[in-house]
């Protein structure tokens, strides 16, 4: 029989994330992380996975949070990121030596790496503090290098830093090409709203701009010849609210182009969840110059093909929210990291020919088996001035002929977009004999620019419509116990729909942001939840 889902779930569910296949493809690595509940925080470890047997292999364990696994080009090694006393050490693993190797002193911090083509050396992104006489004798004109980020190169064996571009602005250390000689890098604002693009050429010390001098560019990756540079971002013409494109500069012809201008749907993970918050590259390239990468549509964050003629399909199946991923150098197959609303996380297998998808691991199966969950049911407002994608959940256990509350969820910005992913505070909501109404409103992610474009007003007047319809549509919902929750936002939409729905009886709870679970303290989790979970429980 299964169980009611509970606050204390927190400390059962697993995060799967980062999965990187290795170069000789038949296996993966990938982290995973557990909520610890006598420190008050989270463990994340190294997995490896034989791609053929389905045998997994932990490679570190205890109090860690590793990050950022990479393979070296011949496949000998892995580097990762843990974070300790409040900074990223970066560390190698041997695979067939089984031993892992500190490459930092503790006084450095990392944000970025990618190894070197000679696999004996990696290139560092951060905040590279190295001896401070032998910094200070070297680079005396650089007196604010610990206030902004470098690029540096770190000798695996003897664990000397080179610096290779620092001083005076933040660099973003974004790709590095296969024959190791071409850097990608992004230079930041001060505020970082923008960032531009430039290759740095190791022999002969040029920089060369790829990106427009205008808008936020991130994400590069080589193609697998060098010849071409894929990265996303956008010109940041309609702020937050402006779709991010996938872009192509060829560096021999010296031209760039948008690749995906034509679908008119954001590339990237847009997706609003408390539980998944995850690395994944921007966009993966095949030997073909066939590229993949994430596309956020209708609630959906889809894996995208295209083609560099503009070919561009979905790859990967709808109502689902692919967290991370990676894919083989000729294209047939993919590892996914996916979630939906029945389930937190695992990763897939997908053979991109034939559409096939192989579960990978089931960390979460014992929690699905034994827990009762509730169902969403994905809706469509056709009144409003948009067409408005929603989601209404029922009480879990609901009985016919019984009125339950409902919980409105108006999110506290605008550019988010609600998902096909699993909600632990959703699923709490439901136990507790609450309906939950979410939607997309005018001015969301993963609709059109004009959509995303939107000004508040439409959203408001999307919010209205598409609640009237919900009540119109379902028999179960109690009018004179309906929350409204979120921020401002949530507030201004409740005095609006007291003075249009004068029979129903609208209470505001207040929400701040909302927590993401493995990226937070499990306390500071819970307790936002239990303080809603009160909230509800005493007002309405």
């Amino acid at each position: 029989m299964k169980k009611p889902i509970e606050l204390s779930d927190v400390h059962s569910l697993i995060s799967v994330t980062d999965p990187r296949i290795s170069p000789d493809e038949k296996s993966i690595i990938f982290v995973q992380k557990k909520m610890d509940e006598e420190e008050n925080t989270y463990n994340a470890q190294l997995f490896q996975m034989d791609l053929e047997s389905g045998q997994q292999l932990q490679w570190t364990s205890g109090k860690k949070q590793v990050s950022s696994p990479r393979w070296s080009g011949d496949g000998k090694n892995v580097a990762f990121l843990s974070y300790q006393d409040g900074k990223n050490q970066l560390y190698s693993l041997s695979i067939s030596d089984k031993k892992i190797y500190a490459l930092m002193d503790g006084e450095q911090n990392i944000d970025r790496f990618e190894w070197a083509a000679c696999g004996t050396k990696i290139w560092i992104n951060g905040f590279l503090r190295k001896n401070k006489e032998l910094f200070q004798k070297k680079y005396p004109e650089q007196t604010s290098c610990d206030n902004n980020r470098q690029i540096g190169l770190i000798d695996c064996e003897t664990k000397n830093i080179e610096l290779v571009l620092s001083g005076g602005a933040n660099y973003q250390l974004e790709a590095v090409s296969h024959s190791g000689k071409k850097v990608v890098y992004g230079l930041c604002t001060a505020s970082l709203a923008t960032q531009v693009l430039y290759v740095y050429d190791i022999d002969t010390k040029q920089h060369i701009q790829v990106s427009s001098e205008q808008g936020c560019y991130f994400g590069a990756a080589f193609s697998r010849d060098d010849s071409k540079i894929a990265f996303t971002g956008s010109n940041r013409r309609y702020g937050n609210a402006t779709h991010t494109e996938l872009y192509i500069a060829d560096l021999q012809a010296q031209t760039s182009f948008c690749l995906t201008e034509s679908i008119d749907v954001p590339v990237g993970d847009f997706a609003k969840s408390d539980i998944q918050r995850a690395d994944a590259p921007a966009v993966v390239w095949t030997i073909d110059d066939h590229l993949y990468f994430r596309v956020s549509t209708m609630g959906d964050v889809r894996l995208y093909f295209a083609s560099l003629e503009g070919m561009i399909f979905p790859a990967s199946p709808d109502m689902e929210h692919v967290y991370s991923y990676d894919v083989s150098k000729d294209g047939s197959f993919a590892v996914l990291a996916i979630s939906n609303s029945l389930q937190p996380g695992e990763l897939y297998r997908l053979s991109i020919t034939t559409g096939e998808m192989r579960p990978l691991t089931s960390f979460n199966q014992l929690f699905i088996r034994n827990t009762k969950l509730a169902n969403t049911q994905s809706t469509i407002t056709t009144n409003a001035k948009n067409s408005v994608h929603g989601w209404l959940t029922e009480p879990i256990g609901r009985q016919k002929k019984q009125k339950y509350p409902l919980i409105i969820k108006v999110q506290e910005s605008s550019q988010d977009m609600n998902t096909n992913t699993f909600s632990l505070e959703l699923q709490l909501l439901a136990n507790e004999g609450l309906g939950v109404f979410y939607a997309n409103p005018s001015g969301s992610h993963g609709y059109s620019q004009e959509f995303a474009n939107a000004k508040n007003e439409d959203a408001q007047e999307d919010w209205i419509n598409a609640i009237e319809e919900i009540i119109q549509a379902t028999n179960w919902i109690d009018v004179r116990r309906i929350a409204i929750v979120g921020s401002n936002d949530a507030q201004l939409l409740m005095v609006k729909l007291k003075s249009k729905m004068i029979k129903a009886r609208f209470i505001f709870l207040f929400e701040s942001s909302q927590p993401v679970l493995f990226s937070s303290s499990s306390d500071f989790y819970i307790t936002q939840l239990q303080k809603l979970l009160e909230s509800i429980n005493k007002q309405l």
